[in-house]
């Protein structure tokens, strides 16, 4: 009777276990679809929140992303005010043909080679830099993107940049007194109103408001391609092209030092 007791309580606690585990990928997978925020305003409504304005191709609503935390719950912005550009008037002599379709719109115009990589990609959506369209990303923006001066801690910031372990946060007011402070990646005099750790819970590092513009742009992007990749974004591919388009500008305009459009 003992050992029957034992082996039932064994299998009871095994059962509670796979129960938690189911619960703790469950918890997982509802903050991963968390991530993905509809905004709407009655001046400039969100056309992916209303079926009547716009569908893809199949008639299912298209979905776009607000917003993701990252780890240290500092905001990661996807068009969080403004729906991604619009998707433009295609060439009707051109239309049908994706490989060889050309989209404009005033100000604005597709480059054929690159729209060719991305379709082409979005076949497969791997985030592997020998792909041509993930290469030319790295090449022309990322790389370019996080240039610093401390090269041994650049190494380690792209590391955690790629593999999603940098955390970035705003500094508490109170050390603020502090200022002015070295750029830890600058590696000159700069009001650092951030901090950084880069992989180890106990080393952080300050730096300066435009690290972490080009850090958070670079993470916008990278995961915006992750969400394509895991199936989390069901919009079309002309929204798709032209949201990775938008976070490419967001790239260049943190480079330069300029204010990212929210």
């Amino acid at each position: 009777m003992v050992r029957e007791a034992n082996e039932k309580q064994a299998a009871a606690e095994k059962t509670l276990k796979e129960s938690q585990m189911k619960v703790d990928v469950l918890t997982a997978e509802v903050a991963a679809l968390k991530t993905l925020v509809l905004t709407s305003t009655p001046s400039s409504p969100n056309p992916h929140l209303h079926p009547q304005i716009c569908k893809d191709d199949s008639g299912m609503t298209i979905f776009t992303k607000k917003h993701r935390r990252s780890p240290s719950h500092y905001n990661l912005k996807y068009g969080r005010e403004n729906s991604p550009p619009g998707s433009p008037v295609k060439d009707a002599t051109l239309a049908g043909n994706p490989e060889i379709e050309v989209e404009s719109r005033e100000g604005m115009e597709v480059d054929p080679v690159f729209h060719k990589e991305f379709l082409e990609w979005r076949k497969n959506p791997v985030i592997d830099k020998a792909d041509p369209f993930v290469n030319r990303i790295f090449r022309e923006d990322i790389t370019m993107c996080l240039d610093f001066s401390n090269r041994e801690l650049l190494e380690r910031v792209v590391k955690a940049v790629e593999d999603g372990s940098v955390l970035v946060e705003s500094v508490g007011d109170k050390t603020k007194v502090i200022f002015p402070k070295t750029c830890a990646l600058l590696q000159v005099p700069r009001l650092c109103f951030y901090r950084m750790s880069v992989g180890d819970a106990d080393s952080w590092y300050s730096i300066s408001q435009i690290c972490r513009n080009r850090i958070i742009a670079v993470c916008d992007f990278l995961n915006y391609l992750k969400y394509i990749q895991r199936g989390l974004v069901k919009s079309c591919a002309h929204d798709v092209y032209w949201e990775i388009i938008r976070l490419r500008r967001n790239m260049s305009l943190a480079r330069l030092g300029l204010d990212i459009a929210s």
